[in-house]
């Protein structure tokens, strides 16, 4: 009898470790499975963004979970699709990490692009961490920290972005121009546009506004038309400037008549639509 008791708990014990193997087992391969999903997304979203489809890019982001502000990433998908044209991308997984059934995907990355008014071609390296998190069984993106993969476009995009450990530490410096297709310029740098020279001269009914734009980045501008605008208080008043401005190179005097205002306070803006890449996209409004 004691032996057939000893066999009896032999055979459960056996049972409940094969089960306890089994659903590690279990939880391994669906571990697994959620991975390849987010990794599945994730260049599903890749090949979106490079064909430009707008729709089908935010087919895959969730917008009543996204953690940040999910009209302004819009924007910035938006303003990239338009501006933009993907040469190539070339990404690397770092790590996968886990918080319940939500996913951290850490990629390293370089992508090659070329601005659609100037016909710059960029390259650019980073570091970037995406959250995914399971909505009726498919993942949806909804937080991005790290260097700009998307959206880098929009200032105001990229203040939303956070930053992580390995990332570049100073994005800027880890853009290349690689070729200006325009001129036919090479260059190792970035241009960074500023006002200076500000005069305005009273005429009792109309200002006669004079200035200058600068280059002070270590890069050329594009052969083409910079964008300028003047903010006169209640009026405003907007322009180009059509030249290719070298670093340090100042360009010849810029005139603007306000026929309706004096000279009030106000400021004058380069480069306003962001449609050149700086290196310092936060110095181009200067105040008078």
């Amino acid at each position: 009898m004691m032996k057939k008791t000893i066999l009896i708990l032999l055979l459960l014990y056996s049972g409940m470790l094969y089960a306890s193997s089994q659903y590690d087992r279990d939880i391994i391969v669906t571990d697994q499975n959620r991975n390849e999903k987010v990794k599945k997304v994730f260049r599903e979203m890749m090949d979106r963004y490079e064909e430009k489809d707008l729709d089908g890019f935010f087919s895959f982001v969730s917008e009543d979970r996204f953690l940040q502000d999910y009209m302004t990433f819009y924007e910035a998908i938006e303003k990239d699709m338009r501006e933009y044209d993907t040469l190539s991308i070339d990404t690397w997984v770092d790590k996968i990490s886990e918080d319940g059934v939500k996913r951290f995907l850490y990629v390293r990355w370089e992508k090659r692009y070329e601005t659609v008014d100037t016909n710059q071609q960029i390259q650019k390296l980073g570091y970037s961490r995406f959250l995914f998190d399971e909505i009726n069984g498919q993942y949806k993106l909804i937080e991005l920290a790290g260097n700009n993969f998307w959206g880098e476009s929009l200032p105001e995009w990229r203040e939303e972005v956070p930053q992580i450990a390995g990332q570049e530490a100073d994005e800027d410096s880890s853009t290349t121009i690689i070729v200006n297709t325009t001129s036919g310029n090479s260059s190792g740098g970035l241009p960074d546009l500023i006002i200076v020279n500000i005069d305005c001269i009273d005429n009792g009914s109309s200002a006669d506004f004079t200035f200058n734009i600068q280059n002070i980045g270590t890069g050329a501008t594009t052969t083409g038309s910079i964008d300028w605008e003047v903010n006169n208080g209640p009026d405003t008043g907007n322009g180009t400037y059509s030249g290719n401005l070298n670093a340090g190179e100042t360009s010849s005097q810029i005139s603007w008549t306000d026929v309706f205002y004096n000279c009030s306070s106000g400021s004058i803006e380069v480069d306003q639509n962001d449609l050149i890449q700086e290196s310092n996209e936060n110095n181009n409004i200067e105040y008078f």
